[in-house]
């Protein structure tokens, strides 16, 4: 494994920003799982104690990317749609990228259900989600108050880890998964039948496959080049 020319003094931040995208090269090519404190290490020629002085444990790691992947998923999907788009497309098109995401790419599969697993990532995505069901579930759901969404995103998250973790495959193609998936959420959100049906057939008959791959490039390219000072500052506010 090639090892990061990195200078032998570095300030904290510089340090922070190293580690972190020597960290997500590593998590992008081979999971969460696999990858490990020692391995960043020796990508930047440093001591796993040098690495664990800036991120205190991989899952702190980990927290770093979900918050750039998750902190604007919703905006970016309405970007890719027509401004005046129906809240409930672009919920249906924003959740079918990260079950097309899951079926491309294994390691980002691991990212992905290790983002809905642990604690802290866990957490700030029921706290991210449960914002923006809010402003699109609110119309169908007129008595639900903040905490009531908070609380729903919490059982949404869990039937969005088992479909990440069950695998596509002859007898269960993503079109079923999204399909089955769709249904079920919008169900718990009392979104009319015809409304989800609606969506659902909107959903499947776009081009979710390449824009899901547009997104794993458009990753890949952030990590290559770094994360800015704005991502990293971010990620500090979050976790205060």
């Amino acid at each position: 494994m090639e090892r990061s020319k990195v200078p032998k003094y570095v300030s904290l931040y510089e340090m922070r920003a190293m580690v972190l995208r020597e960290a997500v090269a590593l998590l992008l090519e081979q999971g969460y799982t696999k990858t490990t404190i020692a391995q960043i290490a020796e990508r930047l020629n440093r001591t796993k104690s040098a690495v664990l002085r800036v991120y205190k444990d991989k899952e702190a790691i980990l927290f770093a990317l979900v918050t750039h992947m998750f902190g604007s998923q919703f905006s970016k999907t309405r970007e890719l749609l027509d401004a005046d788009a129906d809240p409930l497309l672009v919920y249906g098109v924003e959740t079918a990228l990260q079950l097309h995401i899951c079926e491309l790419s294994e390691s980002l599969r691991d990212i992905y259900v290790n983002a809905y697993t642990l604690p802290s990532t866990a957490e700030y995505i029921y706290q991210q989600t449960s914002a923006e069901l809010l402003k699109i579930f609110a119309p169908y759901m007129p008595k639900a108050s903040k905490s009531d969404f908070y609380e729903l995103e919490i059982a949404s998250a869990s039937v969005m880890r088992g479909y990440m973790t069950r695998r596509c495959d002859m007898y269960f193609p993503i079109a079923k998964k999204l399909r089955v998936f769709l249904s079920c959420e919008l169900k718990i959100y009392d979104v009319p039948a015809d409304k989800r049906e609606a969506v659902i057939k909107q959903v499947l008959e776009m081009d979710i496959e390449t824009m899901a791959r547009n997104t794993i490039a458009q990753t890949v390219r952030i990590a290559e080049a770094g994360f800015d000072a704005a991502i990293l500052e971010a990620v500090d506010q979050k976790r205060k």
